[in-house]
């Protein structure tokens, strides 16, 4: 019983011994590392603390001049990968940190952040930024030539992955302009080697040099599911062919909100939300749906505006609002890309709708589209299958003939018949004039004068390749054949 005891008490002494020298070696291992980060003197640092328990390290006023001018009033890592031995050494990535190393830590924290290029007059500054679960991958930092920060920052983009990241407060000012960028918050979700699970700006502001007010607002940003494998792989790409795109990103959902600032006010623009979302059905099949609600244009204080306001005027109206709703679809395997329906829409005036189906969509096509690479676009067998345009008249024709008749001078019905009878005479020049021709402008002709809807279809057979657009630049080519163009009216 007493060898028990005694063993039970040697054991606590050791324990409470380990416990009291913790503090001591914390301090050791903080004078380690501030004497590491100052060593070459490009870096100082006011305070160092130390948590060997949790394997974190917190710097205070820390500044360096590596990278251009850099201060931090407070960084923090926790839970890093370092062992004991390396922190008491003081070997940590906040000592010993080069381009390329790679870094892991379970949290990250950043308050006060200060970064200035004196070269070039740049500046970032962020209020805080908190990284949880971060886990950067070692990566090729030996980078030569003038586009170095841009491939710089698409080889971290790749290596990087984390669980969560937000940052407060931050403000970029551009060196060749001195135009101001600002953003309340941003955040991003489930980062992993140039995937993003999903981002969110809160309040970005861009400022023009010496203004007092923001020339361009939006108040909120969403994106879900992000790839941007294909644009980092292309941008070192581009190091040696600048001419070449970025191509495409691929995005699962995306909206902004609240839109305004002097650009669109002086303008008399206003806009309240751009959406977009693509659900993919399988491998290479997907459908998408871009929306634009509540577009007005109003007129403004200066000569365009003045336009526009003569023109509202004559037409009745105090304002043009308009909105946007376009769906499409692709299914790659089958070689197909069609535009659903794509609606315009004008208060009090009506809708255009269009829709096409495209086919012999190859692999030529989707790699033109996917890289940007548009000048391969001719090399491609896609061809018009089909498309049809149809308008829908909700006021559109009566408020158009009043604005034409003020314009000229003319009743609404002398207006109104005039424009008839020219779309009925009129001859496109270089277009061979056939009876099916005449027949669908007379079509378009009694849309003008008793309203309705019209229909313009075009079926060309067989599809109308872009190879075989060139039979459109023909003398006197057949528009109405080489297209299968038709018309119809309906009320």
């Amino acid at each position: 019983m007493k060898k028990s005891l005694v063993a039970v008490l040697a054991v606590a002494a050791l324990v409470g011994l380990g416990v009291a020298g913790v503090p001591v070696a914390e301090r050791y291992a903080a004078g380690r590392i501030k004497a590491e980060i100052e060593r070459d003197g490009q870096a100082s640092v006011g305070a160092v603390e130390v948590g060997l328990i949790d394997r974190s390290v917190v710097l205070s006023d820390f500044r360096s001049h590596a990278l251009g001018d850099l201060a931090v009033r407070r960084w923090e890592l926790r839970g890093m990968a370092e062992s004991l031995g390396d922190l008491l050494a003081g070997r940590t990535p906040l000592a010993n940190f080069r381009l390329g190393d790679p870094l892991r830590a379970d949290h990250l924290e950043l308050a006060d952040l200060h970064i200035a290029n004196p070269s070039t007059g740049a500046t970032w500054t962020v209020g805080s930024l908190v990284i949880d679960g971060l886990d950067l991958a070692a990566y090729d930092a030996d980078i030569a030539g003038p586009r170095h920060p841009e491939i710089l920052a698409a080889r971290i983009a790749g290596a990087l992955s984390l669980q969560h990241a937000e940052a407060r407060n931050a403000s970029h000012t551009l060196a060749a302009t001195g135009d101001a960028v600002f953003v309340r918050s941003a955040a991003i979700h489930r980062v992993d080697r140039g995937h993003i699970g999903a981002l969110a700006i809160a309040d970005i502001e861009a400022t023009p040099k010496g203004a007092a007010e923001a020339s361009l607002k939006v108040d909120d940003i969403r994106m879900k599911e992000i790839g941007l494998g294909r644009i980092l792989s292309q941008i070192e790409k581009n190091a040696r062919y600048p001419d070449s795109s970025l191509g495409r990103v691929d995005i699962g959902s995306a909206s902004a909100t609240g839109f305004g600032g002097t650009l669109l006010s002086s303008n008399g623009v206003s806009l309240e939300s751009i959406s977009l979302e693509t659900v993919r059905e399988e491998v290479g099949a997907s459908r998408s749906r871009l929306r634009v609600e509540d577009l007005a244009l109003r007129p403004a204080a200066n000569p365009t505006g003045a336009r526009l306001g003569i023109l509202l005027q004559a037409m009745g109206l105090s304002e043009l609002k308009l909105g946007l709703d376009c769906a499409g679809v692709e299914r790659r395997s089958k070689g197909e890309l069609a535009i659903r329906q794509c609606t315009l829409s004008a208060a009090d005036l009506g809708e255009m709708t269009l829709s096409a189906e495209l086919t012999g969509a190859d692999e030529t096509f989707w790699r033109a589209v996917d890289n940007g690479t548009m000048v391969a676009l001719p090399q491609s067998s896609i061809a018009l299958a089909s498309a049809r345009l149809v308008l829908f008249d909700r006021g559109m024709i009566d408020r158009s003939v009043r604005a034409l008749a003020a314009a000229t001078n003319q009743s609404s019905a002398v207006a109104r018949a005039n424009l008839a009878h020219d779309i009925r005479t009129y001859q496109p020049p270089d277009i061979l004039i056939t009876q099916d021709m005449t027949k669908l402008l007379d079509t378009v002709a009694r849309f003008v004068e008793e309203g309705g809807t019209l229909t313009l279809a075009a079926r060309p057979d067989p599809p109308l390749g872009l190879a075989a657009a060139s039979r459109l630049s023909i003398a006197g080519p057949d528009l109405v054949h080489l297209l299968g163009l038709s018309a119809t009216l309906s009320r």
